[in-house]
């Protein structure tokens, strides 16, 4: 695609009206002071005495426990779930953390899980700004983080995902995890000055790519232990965006969705199909992705291969995120929309009132 779009300081503050550019950049920042914020974490378990643990949580809310889990995938010992519901898991017993995750502190279906854990006489962690899940935390005395305000749940994802892996690391699940998030945080500032709103022109990659998938429906595959990179893609694109997107894991799309590519014949060429890839894929993992490369590139279906960057795990997995956030913001750029607003959202929890 060749790039006409050109946009002034003066475009850019009546587009991104709420700055999710500077939040986005921020994100190195974000880490650092996240840590900092967890500095004196204590827990009412032990290591060995925990069975498993549980985040509840909601849409930006959640993905930091989907990152920590994709992250700890090969190294943990214990079970670790995601609980997107009102109910809390019949599972959960004195032996599981639970993490309830609230940016706003109102969610309704996080705060109802939470008062049954609550009932259960569970131990439970909690991360907000504020709101209903500060104000009872502190009525009972429930170890709490609380985070900067100010941002929408998704831009804060530092915010919730540092906190339960410093949990989980206090808990001897994992180690060595401040300098992993150091290092992290130093890659992001490095990829913020290349993709930030100073360089907007091809050589920019998120913006490059913003414009290439901007009129089609991106499809956005990764392996089944970074599924939540393929899910905050997703997220990032249709939240900031204002985009359709889908998304799905390997090796599982290879058993079925892979077969749906053959129609409708008119539209498959209107999607576009992005595969995110980090070193020490199993090796038959790779030669699904080599073997997926030929079949969509003989159906003429627009096709991106976007490597992560980085030594360790965080970082590739965070350098993947980095470059879902800028494109997802230029998207809603070269449409002329504000990233941050989320009217059909708030439209919705009205109706829900």
């Amino acid at each position: 695609m060749s790039f006409t779009h050109k946009f002034s300081p003066d475009d850019l503050h009546r587009i991104d009206k709420s700055d999710m550019a500077g939040h986005i950049s921020r994100m190195g920042t974000h880490i650092r002071e996240a840590v900092q914020l967890c500095s004196s974490l204590s827990l009412p378990i032990g290591g060995k005495e925990c069975s498993g643990a549980i985040v509840l949580g909601m849409g930006g809310s959640a993905i930091g426990g989907d990152l920590a889990r994709s992250y700890l995938s090969e190294k943990l010992s214990v079970p670790m779930t995601i609980n997107r519901s009102y109910e809390l898991p019949s599972f959960a017993n004195e032996k599981t953390l639970i993490i309830a995750s609230s940016y706003s502190g109102n969610t309704e279906e996080t705060l109802s899980a939470f008062e049954q854990a609550v009932a259960k006489k569970l131990l439970i962690l909690c991360i907000t700004t504020g709101g209903t899940l500060a104000k009872r935390a502190k009525e009972l005395n429930l170890p709490t983080i609380i985070v900067p305000g100010g941002m929408q749940p998704r831009a804060a994802l530092a915010y919730s995902f540092v906190p339960i892996l410093l949990a989980l690391e206090k808990l001897g699940l994992t180690s060595g995890e401040t300098g992993n998030l150091g290092k992290t945080a130093g890659l992001l500032d490095t990829l913020s000055e290349r993709y930030n709103t100073g360089h907007l022109e091809e050589g920019n990659p998120a913006f490059k790519l913003a414009g290439n998938i901007l009129h089609r429906v991106p499809v956005i595959y990764a392996a089944s232990e970074n599924d939540t990179l393929a899910l905050r893609w997703r997220g990032q694109i249709q939240e900031n965006g204002k985009h359709l997107a889908f998304s799905n894991a390997l090796p599982e799309m290879n058993h079925n969705e892979l077969e749906g590519w053959a129609s409708p014949v008119d539209l498959v060429q209107r999607f576009s199909v992005l595969l995110l890839r980090t070193s020490g894929e199993h090796p038959r993992i790779a030669k699904r992705f080599d073997a997926m490369k030929d079949i969509f590139r003989g159906k003429q279906v627009d096709l991106f291969e976007l490597k992560a960057e980085g030594e360790t795990r965080l970082e590739q997995l965070f350098s993947l995120i980095s470059l879902a956030d800028w494109t997802s913001y230029y998207m809603a750029l070269f449409a002329g929309i504000d990233p941050t607003a989320i009217e059909a959202i708030e439209e919705f929890k009205q109706k829900m009132a």
